[in-house]
């Protein structure tokens, strides 16, 4: 997309990453898709406006924290009682299940998803335990 700004120096993953590689595209692809849709929507209202979309990464002892930030028209609809912003799409059945599918991601790793709004920027948070999250449904921490 013309115009768009994307900053992923601070997305560093750490060396002894035990989250499924699966479960980090997961997160990540979801969230650039939001962050590319919201975008590009900006920049339809608003062609001269800056879009950008930041990812970042952080460890803190055994936890793994992902935040992807980004441009967008500043307008969020949420319907009351629901956890996550209503999908603006058409197709409302195959669409607007992204951040659900986040948070439930991060729950696999005893993590949890949150968002929230400065202004115009919508920032994602994931904080998870880097562990490896064995298939038979088992815990271990190696």
């Amino acid at each position: 997309m013309p115009g768009l700004k994307m900053d992923v120096d601070k997305l560093i993953l750490p060396q002894g990453l035990e989250i499924h590689s699966y479960d980090i595209g997961v997160i990540l692809g979801n969230a650039v898709d939001n962050a590319m849709e919201a975008c590009r929507k900006l920049k339809a209202k608003e062609p001269e406006a800056g879009a950008f979309i930041r990812l970042s990464s952080l460890q803190k002892g055994s936890l793994l924290i992902l935040k992807v930030e980004n441009s967008f028209d500043g307008r969020l609809v949420r319907r009351r009682q629901e956890e996550f912003p209503i999908t603006d799409k058409a197709d409302k059945k195959s669409h607007g299940i992204g951040l659900a599918n986040i948070k439930s991601t991060a729950e696999k790793y005893h993590g949890t998803m949150d968002f929230k709004v400065k202004g115009r920027v919508f920032i994602l948070s994931v904080m998870m335990k880097n562990e490896r999250r064995e298939e038979n449904g088992f815990w271990s921490n190696r």
